[in-house]
């Protein structure tokens, strides 16, 4: 008889030490349940994107086993690199899997807190219902297959920059799937100069953001609306008992001419964001 439906509790992800012998410790247990767990096995998989995961262990762990997984894999030299995990039971009848089960995606920041919970869900309805605009979040590539086109072997460095392929960073295809989000732009009026052709626009802006995806330095926003691109150049967090919160950016405005502003966006997704932010404009706040 197979399995009814299960559901994990929080994931747990700890880095355990960093350098040559980075190790990730990933811990996990199921809400309690009456059911036969026998032909259940569990898979962990990771990923530099949320939305973009590869299984890390060939040989599933049983159910019956210890309910952990130590990633001796992780490189975690780059300290903006950041993992995403998640745990995958599949329900096996012989060696045919019938049916898989999924936990949330989690990364080592922890899962936060009840009044945590508060805080993000607060800005998060803040920044799309309020003020906020939306956004694609372009994560960048820091592993995988080297680009074919650019990437020099003996001196480990891209040799063009406009790299259609790898679009400058050196791996192939150079970011992950864009990620639909919504974000607080704040322009910094110091920033605006006044020119004999009148106002220059900021090349810098702040963003609020809230906890999820994790950001690193030198990951692409697109504006949607706008269709303008950004590049990070800073983060600083707010954080609860070291659980991250909110974001708050420096980003720096990409040159239409860079070769980001190729970066494919998926229209559909774009006109859904564009006319959900429209039709916000129409409702009454009050």
């Amino acid at each position: 008889m197979a399995l009814q439906e299960l559901c994990f509790k929080p994931v747990n992800v700890a880095i355990l030490s960093t350098g040559a012998d980075s190790r990730v410790l990933v811990k996990w247990d199921l809400q309690e349940t009456t059911q036969d767990l026998r032909n259940l096995y569990f898979f962990i998989d990771r990923g530099e994107s949320p939305q973009s995961l590869s299984q890390l262990n060939a040989d599933g762990i049983p159910a019956t086993a210890l309910r952990e997984y130590v990633d001796y894999t992780a490189n975690l030299f780059d300290l903006q690199k950041v993992y995403y995990y998640r745990v995958r039971a599949v329900e096996v009848q012989g060696t045919t899997p019938i049916q898989t089960f999924k936990s949330s995606v989690q990364t080592w920041n922890g899962a936060l807190d009840l009044v945590g919970i508060y805080v993000v869900e607060e800005h998060l309805f803040f920044n799309r219902y309020v003020v906020g605009v939306p956004t694609m979040i372009f994560k960048k590539r820091h592993e995988g297959a080297r680009c074919s086109e650019c990437w020099d072997a003996t001196l480990k460095r891209v040799t063009k920059s406009n790299c259609k392929t790898c679009y400058g960073t050196g791996f192939y295809r150079g970011y992950y799937a864009p990620i639909d989000a919504w974000m607080n732009f704040d322009p910094d009026a110091k920033l605006l100069q006044v020119t004999q052709f009148g106002l220059m626009q900021p090349n810098q802006t702040s963003v609020m953001f809230t906890n999820y995806p994790t950001l690193s330095v030198d990951d692409v926003i697109c504006e949607v609306q706008l269709n303008k691109m950004w590049k990070v150049s800073a983060i600083t967090t707010a954080d609860k008992n070291r659980d991250n919160l909110l974001q708050f950016l420096k980003v720096s405005a990409v040159n239409p001419a860079d070769v980001e502003y190729r970066l494919p966006i998926p229209e559909d997704r774009r006109a859904a964001l564009i006319a959900e932010l429209d039709r916000r404009q129409f409702e009454r706040e009050f």
